[in-house]
């Protein structure tokens, strides 16, 4: 795929391990997932310009959840980010560009997660939701969902593919992981309001750093093995040292292989990309 930011391909590939859980739990993925909900969004949204007193029932609402609206317990994700306001067309042309970028945000995860890690990620963040606002209430936008779940799944894509550059207006090229940037410094401001919030907060954006923190901990750990060896190397380069890299299962090494690229994976060996077991899998090997 062309969207993926190979300078990180490192990163992407400790995501991408297989693991015990999704070979007994395979049957919950469910492909397209975040396509799904943002073309839920995008009727709701038509369906707010037509009748915008039906937003009211999609709320959360825990006292009318108690006297038996039950469904409100989920329907709130269903409001959408964007809503009808004044000038509907302009929101709709605006609702139009998110939906396309909800299916490049869907589409880039499954990609480097796979359909199950990528539905997982979503029902563990709709499970967080829904527990922090029978918890500490529905604080942000009168428990609308719809936003928040976007930038869940939104600070994900960006810490996997941080180049992908949009076009704000446009004209002007912004990285994904500057608008990510922004968008944790002004939930963390949020946060500032009062502990209820924080923690609010904290629940909603558990799953993300349940999955980030050890991850970057890790890619921070390889980064810094790296440098080591390449500052090894600059310095022994002088008395014949010849390569810098060297695959640890082929031997192949940037001199005997000018072609390939290699990688330092989750247990510290480095290997060459005909050796990486995705390339393996793809291949057949």
């Amino acid at each position: 795929m062309g969207l993926v930011n190979e300078r990180l391909r490192a990163f992407v590939h400790l995501v991408g391990i297989a693991s015990s859980l999704e070979k007994k739990f395979r049957w919950i993925a469910f492909p397209g997932l975040i396509r799904g909900i943002g073309i839920i969004h995008f009727f709701v949204f038509i369906l707010l310009i037509f009748m915008p007193a039906t937003g009211r029932l999609f709320l959360f609402n825990p006292q009318a959840i108690a006297e038996g609206e039950y469904w409100r317990i989920i329907s709130f994700i269903a409001i959408p980010p964007i809503q009808p306001g004044t000038m509907p067309l302009f929101a709709a042309l605006f609702m139009f560009f998110l939906l396309k970028i909800t299916f490049l945000i869907n589409d880039s995860l499954e990609h480097a997660w796979g359909e199950f890690r990528t539905s997982l990620y979503v029902y563990a963040t709709l499970a967080c939701m829904i527990l922090a606002n029978f918890l500490q209430g529905p604080f942000f936008f009168g428990g609308q969902g719809g936003l928040i779940l976007y930038q869940a799944v939104f600070i994900a894509f960006a810490t996997l593919f941080p180049n992908i550059e949009f076009r704000l207006f446009f004209i002007l090229p912004v990285k994904i992981g500057v608008l990510a940037i922004i968008l944790g410094v002004i939930t963390l401001l949020q946060c500032f309001r009062g502990w209820d919030i924080t923690a609010h907060t904290a629940l909603t954006f558990l799953p993300y750093l349940v999955w980030a923190v050890p991850r970057f901990g890790r890619w921070y750990a390889v980064r810094g093995k790296v440098s080591a060896r390449r500052a090894a190397f600059q310095k022994d380069s002088a008395s014949g040292s010849k390569t810098f890299h060297e695959c640890a299962q082929c031997g192949a090494t940037e001199a005997s292989h000018p072609g390939r690229e290699f990688r330092v994976t989750a247990d510290g060996r480095e290997l060459c990309d005909a050796c990486l077991p995705e390339k393996q899998a793809d291949t057949g090997k």
